[in-house]
């Protein structure tokens, strides 16, 4: 089109590679493993393989034109009268046959010893469904007929193994549109799929190719206002798919041009405990950055929600799900954020949308605080022991102020804690002390405290609310820790550190 004598042309892309289908092929294929076995009947057969062609995935399709059937072991008649005629069949719900082969005639034995594969034929004019099951089974007869296909009383039918026919949902995309060009392209689901695309009276088709593109030539540049439509086809009896976009005097105007504006309704800073998730609201509203008045319209199914630690770590990723009163709404989300997956103390998140078309919107920031947990409430800072003459022997000495380990739990109930006490060497500026901090149990046990990691106290939390428990009253005059000192030290003022850890498990 021509604006003060400058030629202006549109084009619209999006990035990405496309993943695409492989054309099923006439070649036949193994797929005895995508039946499910289910018997329904008196004369279940040997099957030990069932082949196709125009496969996928393993599954019939609705091209599907010819079988084969390998039978090998005993078939033996059900009910004590000689066995005649017999069909292997393929059947729908109803026992309705797509096809079959005549095996054999006139059996005349109570038992049958079939060696044998056999291919057959589908009907082109009862092809399978897709969607639907499709049962192999046999069909026997007790009299002399032979007409493969002629079902009387007579007949025995039963179905063995089935499996649903392929059926998937073409998705067609555009990715550019170009006006300038008079062309568009995209994506499609299979290869060799129909691409069909209308505008007004202009119609004109493509196929998808191996690498799962497409290409439409208008001809010529597209002139007025309108919807073109695009649509996916193909002869599998797949679900067809659509996508469109909008031209707006002469241009276009596709879904990855909308820009997408993130707003949060409830609230950016938040505080919580461990155990609680916390409710983010938000809204997301399209706008076409060429056409303000437009009325974007959104689908909850393309907007991704994404939360981020600051750093970029990945948390979680939602879909967009409404308003609580409102499910379906649309570009609205009210999502529960678990706070298991965030650290104790501030959080900053990132929030951000996306969609499929490649659209982001603008990050915006939360802050969670995580408080509760578990947690040291409060640890004596300082500890001394009682003066001593030097000992001739071994000598516990106990602490002369109150030991303090105060342990805060805020989870809930059912939740253990473990404490765990690691003491230095304790010394003067010259000399180490002959002895050590020690531990000692209920039972009277002694554990040596000096560089090692040791369980002083636990606990299960059993009453579902924040509780302070001081795991010193725990302990007695002969339990806690002590000074053990031993004959040969030197006098002096000797000091230590102890290194406290709180843990959800225990220390293996």
């Amino acid at each position: 089109m021509l604006l003060g004598g400058l030629c202006v042309w549109t084009v619209m892309t999006m990035d990405g590679d496309a993943s695409v289908i492989s054309e099923p092929t006439s070649e036949m294929q193994d797929i005895t493993s995508g039946f499910t076995k289910q018997v329904i009947g008196e004369l279940p057969w040997p099957i030990t393989k069932i082949k196709a062609n125009y496969v996928r995935d393993g599954h019939v399709t609705h091209r599907t034109d010819q079988m084969s059937i390998t039978l090998k072991g005993d078939v033996r008649s059900p009910n004590g009268q000689v066995l005649y005629n017999m069909w292997d069949i393929v059947t729908d719900d109803k026992g309705w046959e797509f096809g079959g082969k005549f095996l054999i005639y006139n059996v005349n034995k109570l038992l049958w010893h079939p060696q044998r594969t056999d291919v057959f034929k589908i009907s082109q004019s009862r092809r399978f469904k897709a969607g639907k099951k499709v049962w192999i089974g046999n069909k026997s007869s007790t009299n002399s007929s032979h007409e493969s296909y002629k079902t009387t009383l007579t007949y025995m039918k039963t179905k063995q193994y089935y499996q649903v026919a392929s059926q998937i949902k073409l998705v067609p995309h555009i990715t550019t549109f170009d006006s300038g060009a008079h062309s568009m392209q995209g994506t499609g689901t299979q290869v060799g799929d129909l691409i069909t695309a209308k505008f007004g009276r202009q119609v004109q088709t493509a196929r998808v190719t191996h690498d799962g593109h497409w290409r439409i030539d208008w001809g010529k540049e597209l002139q007025g206002s309108g919807k073109v439509t695009v649509t996916e086809t193909n002869d599998y009896d797949d679900v067809p798919g659509q996508t469109t976009a909008i031209v707006n005097n002469g241009v276009p105007r596709t879904k990855s041009k909308i820009k997408l504006n993130l707003f949060l309704t409830g609230g950016r800073n938040f505080s919580t405990t461990k155990d609680q998730a916390v409710l983010i609201k938000g809204m997301v509203v399209g706008t076409d950055p060429s056409d303000l008045q437009r009325d974007v319209k959104l689908n909850n199914q393309d907007l991704t929600i994404h939360f981020a630690h600051a750093d970029g770590t990945p948390i979680m990723s939602y879909r967009a799900n409404g308003t609580e009163d409102e499910p379906h709404k649309a570009g609205f989300f009210h999502l529960k954020l678990p706070a298991e997956k965030l650290q104790r103390g501030i959080n900053e998140i990132k929030i951000w949308v996306t969609s499929p078309n490649g659209q982001q919107s603008n990050i915006d920031t939360l802050k969670v605080t995580v408080a509760g947990g578990l947690s040291f409430e409060h640890i004596v800072s300082q500890i001394r022991f009682t003066s001593q003459q030097i000992p001739t022997k071994e000598t516990l000495i106990p602490a002369m102020n109150q030991w303090q380990v105060a342990v805060k739990d805020a989870r809930s109930g059912g939740s253990a804690w473990y404490v765990y006490a690691t003491a230095t060497e304790l010394a003067t500026e010259n000399h180490r002390l002959n002895g050590d901090l020690v531990y000692v149990n209920s039972a009277g046990k002694r554990q040596i405290m000096t560089n090692q990691m040791t369980l002083v106290g636990a606990c299960t939390h059993s009453k579902g609310k924040s509780v302070v428990t001081d795991v010193a009253k725990q302990w007695q005059e002969r339990r806690g820790i002590f000074l053990d000192v031993q004959p040969g030290m030197y006098a002096g003022d000797y000091h230590g550190k102890i290194n406290w850890s709180l843990q959800d498990t225990p220390q293996a």
